[in-house]
């Protein structure tokens, strides 16, 4: 008889949570004269120099926003600005996205900050800022104050300068993708206590099964395998109490695994491909 080996999901702090994003940046629509991300809202008001493009060059899927400032000499409003209003569960507590940081001159910078609805959206509960080069796109994760979480939020990406004697300084261009809610892992903890899942056999040759135990009432489940880039290169959805998964091709090696359950990271680990 055969051995069985199965793999458990474990609760993993470093393990980058953002693969699939609640915005996507894949609808654009026209906001008068220029295109703009569906359900944004941008400072594109100059005839020739919109803050806001689409760019093809997205870390997945087909577009990502590209954000940047009006330039170094430009007299007049410089900081690119986008800025949407999120709806968020009470224990989505951590926002992830993936940011590129293009090109800064000195005195440039590339912000994101994330607003509380309390405040009339205009005291930050989380945020982030680079006044360097990246070398691609970076994984960010902005932990959000739980003590004053509300139930929805604004998000602001900021792509900025700042003044000097003769207008503003530096220039930014800020490549942003895959921005969602999750679970922050404090409250994965906490609400894993008596939930688990497994996937078997492992090693995975050619299909395995998921198995979960503590949500049966699960209306919708989606295993997602990243590989050692950070690229999503499988999903497979079933639900609970178990469902299989094919292995499509992909070669063998570790591959980063996050499990969703009705569209929120619960557990992340590891699969093996032999």
């Amino acid at each position: 008889m055969k051995k069985l080996c199965y793999f458990t999901l474990v609760l993993l702090s470093g393990f980058p949570l953002a693969a699939q994003n609640i915005d996507g940046f894949e609808e654009w629509e026209y906001a008068g004269e220029w295109e703009v991300p569906v359900g944004w809202e941008v400072n594109n008001t100059f005839e020739v120099f919109p803050c806001s493009v689409k760019e093809e060059e997205a870390y997945s899927g087909a577009y990502a926003l590209r954000l940047r400032s009006y330039g170094p000499s430009f007299e007049g409003f410089a900081p690119g600005i986008a800025t949407r209003r999120f709806y968020i569960a009470p224990q989505e507590g951590l926002l992830a996205i993936q940011v590129k940081a293009d090109s800064l001159l000195a005195g440039g910078y590339a912000a994101i900050r994330v607003m509380n609805k309390a405040s009339n959206y205009s005291a930050p509960i989380g945020e982030w800022q680079k006044a360097e080069l990246t070398d691609g796109f970076e994984h960010v994760e902005i932990l959000l104050d739980e003590d004053s979480l509300p139930d929805s939020v604004m998000v602001i990406l900021e792509s900025g300068t700042t003044p000097g004697p003769l207008g503003y300084n530096g220039y930014t261009e800020m490549v942003v993708d895959q921005l969602e809610f999750v679970i922050n892992v404090s409250a994965q903890q906490e609400a894993g206590r008596d939930r688990a899942a497994r996937i078997y056999p492992m090693p995975v040759r050619e299909q395995a099964t998921v198995e979960l135990t503590g949500w049966e009432e699960a209306q919708e489940v989606q295993l997602e395998l990243l590989d050692a880039t950070g690229r999503l290169v499988l999903q497979a959805r079933g639900a609970a109490p178990q469902f299989t998964f094919e292995r499509r091709g992909l070669p063998a090696g570790l591959y980063a695994c996050r499990l969703r359950v009705d569209g929120s990271i619960v557990q992340a680990g590891r699969v093996v491909f032999r």
